[in-house]
C-alpha cells in the first residue's frame, strides 16, 4: 500500500510539474495596468501606452512589485488598438514581464473611421523605439515604471501591420533582441536586410492557414524562409488573421481560444529563452508537427 502510495505521489507531481512547465499557463504573478501618455517632443508626437505589469495585487494603478523585470512592447495592427491583445499582454505580464502596448496615432481605429489616416509603418517603428528608450530611462517621465524595467534586452510583438512595424524597428535599437511577428504585413523581400544585424537578432514568426488577409504560403512563409537565424516559423492549422487578436467573429470561441493558447505558449517560451536566458523553454521551439502546429526552426 505505502508503494502505491508513492506512485501515486508521484504521478501527481510529475503532473503538477508538467502543467506548470506549460507557458501557455497564467504565471504566478498578479498583474496591474496603467495607462500613460509617452510624448516624443522631437517629433511633437504623444504616444498613448498601456502597461501592464506584475503587481502586489491585481488591477488598474496596482502598486508595482519592487523587483524589476524584462520590457516587452506590443504593437497593433492597421486600424487597431493598444488594447486589441489583452489575452497576450495581460498573459506575459503574469509570466514575469513588464508589457507595453502602444497607440499609433494616425493609425487607429479612431483614424480609420474618421478618414485621417496619417501615419505608416516608419512612424509606427520610431513610436516603438521611443516607447523602448523612455522605459528604459529610471530618472525620465516614466521613470515609475522604468525603475521597474530590468537589463536592456527588450522583447518586441506586432501583430499585421504591427507585424511589420515591429520587423522595421528591431534594427533601430540593439535593446530588440527578439521579435515576434504574428501574421506580419511582410513579404520575401523584407528578410535579407535583416540578415547582418549585430547583435544577432532572434526571430518568430506565426501565421494561420486560414488568414485571408496575410497569406501564409505567399507572404509569411517566404518572409521566415529568408531570416537568419535562430528565427522560427509557426503554422496554426485553420489559424485566421482575427485570431491573433482578442475576437474573431469568424471563429468559434473554442477555436479562438485555441489559437490564442498557441500564441500564448510559443511567445513566451521564445521570450523566456532569449530575454530571461533560460535555455530549457528552447524544448518548446523544436521541429514538430502535430497536425494543428507546425514548428520549423532555423536554430544555427
Amino acid at each position: 500500500m505505502r508503494g502505491l502510495f508513492l506512485l501515486l505521489a508521484t504521478v501527481v507531481c510529475t503532473t503538477i510539474g508538467a502543467e506548470a512547465a506549460d507557458p501557455a499557463k497564467t504565471g504566478r504573478f498578479k498583474v496591474g495596468v496603467a495607462t500613460v501618455d509617452a510624448v516624443d517632443t522631437s517629433r511633437d508626437r504623444t504616444i498613448p501606452t498601456e502597461i501592464w505589469y506584475p503587481a502586489r495585487t491585481a488591477g488598474r494603478d496596482a502598486e508595482l512589485l519592487t523587483k524589476a523585470f524584462p520590457l516587452v512592447i506590443m504593437a497593433h495592427g492597421f486600424c487597431g488598438s493598444r488594447l486589441n491583445y489583452e489575452y497576450l499582454t495581460t498573459h506575459l505580464a503574469s509570466q514575469g514581464f513588464v508589457v507595453a502596448a502602444t497607440d499609433f496615432v494616425g493609425v487607429t481605429r479612431a483614424a480609420c473611421d474618421a478618414g485621417q489616416v496619417t501615419a505608416g509603418v516608419d512612424d509606427m517603428a520610431l513610436d516603438l523605439d521611443y516607447v523602448c528608450r523612455t522605459l528604459h530611462d529610471a530618472t525620465g517621465p516614466l521613470a515609475t515604471y522604468a525603475q521597474h524595467v530590468y537589463g536592456a534586452p527588450t522583447g518586441l510583438v506586432g501583430h499585421s501591420l504591427g507585424g511589420g512595424a515591429v520587423i522595421a524597428a528591431t534594427p533601430l535599437d540593439p535593446a530588440f533582441i527578439a521579435t515576434v511577428a504574428l501574421a506580419p504585413a511582410a513579404t520575401a523581400a523584407d528578410a535579407p536586410p535583416l540578415a547582418d544585424l549585430s547583435p544577432r537578432r532572434a526571430w518568430i514568426v506565426m501565421g494561420g492557414t486560414a488568414d485571408v488577409l496575410v497569406s501564409f504560403t505567399n507572404w509569411t512563409e517566404p518572409f521566415f524562409d529568408g531570416l537568419p537565424a535562430p528565427s522560427y516559423l509557426v503554422r496554426i492549422t485553420d489559424g485566421t488573421h482575427g485570431g491573433f487578436s482578442d475576437s474573431d467573429s469568424s471563429l468559434s470561441p473554442d477555436a479562438l481560444a485555441a489559437q490564442q493558447t498557441i500564441v500564448k505558449r510559443y511567445t513566451t517560451a521564445f521570450f523566456v529563452k532569449y530575454i530571461v536566458k533560460k535555455k530549457k523553454f528552447g524544448k518548446r521551439l523544436r521541429d514538430h508537427d502535430d497536425g494543428s502546429v507546425l514548428v520549423e526552426a532555423h536554430s544555427r
